[in-house]
């Protein structure tokens, strides 16, 4: 006589079937998924805890555990045939393993964090004996980047296609850019048969990609855009003209027995550092009239082999002497020229890099640093010296810095074949979320990358070797 099966049992072994076949179907998709990594994510034949694809080794311990708790729950109803052979056991079974794989698949997101992939690029330049030079990223919405190379300007619209070009005058090759361009106007320096910068330059209107003027120097000369006014230091002069015309406003003589080694500024404001025999001073001068605001001497007492403004406010200057013991540090001044504060190349808790070039946001000054092996990203306050925060990068290699967002600050970093982009809060260094992992970026040596809202990044490559393309995009990618 056969007894029939209470009904809460039946929907107990019923629940156990299809949690069974939810936790298979789960184990299966990340097998599949581990086995996928070792296949196309992983560079080589093998790897280390710190060098395998993001994700793996919790792939390697979930398998196993759902392995196992599957096989637990099909071993209580394995011998229960009449379960088994239910249709509405395995209709709910396969419903289950099914919607079971949802909440698998956004696991494993979970464990591979975020990621980005390449959207778009261009191909590598041609001909390959021109060399990339530097970048603008004009202000607007419209997302444009102008690249420079040696015989052109290049622009890119926001979508990574080839916008306009202007070419270099015959026999001149582009040799330097101004670090800003007010009113999307850049000012180009030229080389001509003499290997010297400066030569000529040129305003360029950057909406349209036209010439709007240009002008001969006597080289080496060194030049700025500021607000409205192009200042440009050649030999015995400064010159101050209008940015759009090309008409000299003002000139100021620079003594014979000293060179601008640097200059820049913001507003209405022009800061040039010249070497003066063994002496070097700090100059600031009014870009409307060419009048001078201040001048200070610096703490130097050999010439100086490396000068650099980083900020024209707050001011801040880097400045490294010849001699084996002297200055090498970012100096910060006032407004009114008096000396508040430095910050030394080699400091007591950690070292400065040069490369890549720091940021300056508000009166932060944010800066890759090297302490020992250890690498990381420094904010020092550009009123006093002190450092704000710090954060940490461990065995990964700073490659890039850009400001983000407003109120955060972007981070390329590298560690053997992993390249990854952390986005850190300006204010406190802290992280905003986990390191994005960029997959198969073509990034160079040398780059610069504009980060935006919501993850998407454009990166500029101007690497020497003539490989990679001179511009691709990256956006969030998922799981896969």
């Amino acid at each position: 006589m056969n007894v029939e099966t209470p009904l809460p049992e039946r929907l107990f072994k019923a629940a156990c079937l299809a949690v069974t076949a939810g936790l298979a179907a789960v184990a299966l998709l990340y097998l599949v998924l581990f086995g996928k990594l070792m296949v196309a994510d992983m560079p080589t034949n093998k790897c280390s805890s710190d060098t395998c694809p993001r994700g793996m080794g919790r792939l390697l311990i979930f398998v196993p555990l759902l392995g196992i708790a599957a096989g637990l729950l099909w071993s209580r109803i394995r011998a229960d045939t009449a379960t088994r052979r239910s249709w509405p056991a395995r209709l709910l079974a396969a419903v289950v393993a099914l919607a079971a794989l949802w909440p698998g698949w956004s696991g494993y997101e979970w464990m591979r964090g975020p990621q980005m992939d390449v959207f778009g690029y261009q191909a590598p330049d041609r001909p390959s004996s021109v060399k990339p030079v530097g970048v603008w990223k004009p202000d607007g919405p419209s997302g444009m980047v102008v690249r420079a190379r040696t015989d052109m300007l290049v622009a890119f619209n926001g979508e990574g296609r080839t916008g306009w070009r202007l070419s270099a005058p015959d026999r001149a090759a582009v040799c330097a850019l101004s670090r800003s361009t007010p009113s999307n106007v850049g000012i180009v320096a030229y080389e001509g048969d003499r290997p010297v910068c400066g030569s000529k330059i040129e305003a360029v209107d950057l909406a349209e990609g036209r010439k709007l003027w240009a002008k001969d120097l006597a080289p080496p000369s060194v030049s700025a855009a500021v607000g409205g006014t192009a200042v440009v230091a050649e030999r015995g002069s400064l010159i101050g003209l209008d940015l759009r015309e090309g008409v000299e406003r003002w000139r100021v003589p620079v003594p014979g027995e000293c060179r601008v080694m640097a200059l820049d500024g913001a507003g209405d404001r022009a800061l040039y550092v010249e070497q003066c025999a063994s002496a070097a001073r700090i100059t600031a001068v009014d870009t409307r009239t060419g009048a001078r605001s201040w001048q200070t001497p610096l703490p130097t007492a050999s010439p100086l082999r490396e000068a650099q403004v980083l900020s024209a406010g707050p001011v801040a200057v880097r400045v490294a002497e010849t001699a084996a013991r002297g200055t090498d540090a970012v100096l910060l001044f006032d407004d009114t020229g008096r000396a508040r504060g430095s910050v030394p190349s080699s400091g007591p808790e950690e070292d400065l890099r040069s490369q890549p070039a720091p940021v300056v946001s508000g009166e932060l000054l944010i800066t890759p640093v090297k302490n020992g092996k250890a690498g990381g990203v420094s904010a020092y306050s550009l009123t006093d010296g002190h450092r704000v925060w710090h954060a940490g990068f461990g065995k990964e290699s700073v490659n890039g810095l850009a400001a983000g967002p407003a109120g955060e600050v972007g981070v390329v970093t590298s560690y053997r074949w992993w390249k990854y982009l952390t986005r850190l809060d300006v204010d406190s260094g802290e992280r905003e979320q986990e390191s994005a992992v960029l997959r198969d970026a073509p990034l160079g040596t040398r780059f610069a990358f504009y980060p935006s809202s919501p993850g998407y990044c454009v990166f500029v490559n101007l690497d020497q070797s003539g490989t990679l393309p001179p511009i691709f995009d990256m956006n969030p990618v998922m799981g896969w």
